[in-house]
């Protein structure tokens, strides 16, 4: 018996008169990671703002870009797999 088996022997239950889905239960927890991804890459982007406009360097531009481009890839991905979530 492997996983798929014991998934689909939850969600087709007909002895009982309550329908458990772990699929859907599942899309919450899933919900939150993605959502405190995103998060973090604020608040990782606003830590480095912080740092490079303390310390003077020349690799500011640097680390400012790849932390931007973190961030829109985390919020464009997150968004992507949000809607994945909502769709199945």
């Amino acid at each position: 018996m492997n996983i798929t088996d014991i998934l689909d022997n939850l969600s087709n239950s007909t002895g009982s008169s309550i329908k458990f889905d772990i699929l859907k239960l599942l899309k919450f927890p899933v919900g939150i990671i993605i959502f405190g991804n995103i998060l973090f890459g604020i608040l990782l982007l606003l830590r480095v703002r912080i740092l490079a406009d303390t310390l003077s360097t020349q690799d500011n531009r640097v680390v400012k870009t790849i932390v931007v481009i973190n961030i829109l890839v985390g919020i464009v991905g997150g968004i992507i797999a949000l809607l994945f979530m909502l769709i199945g």
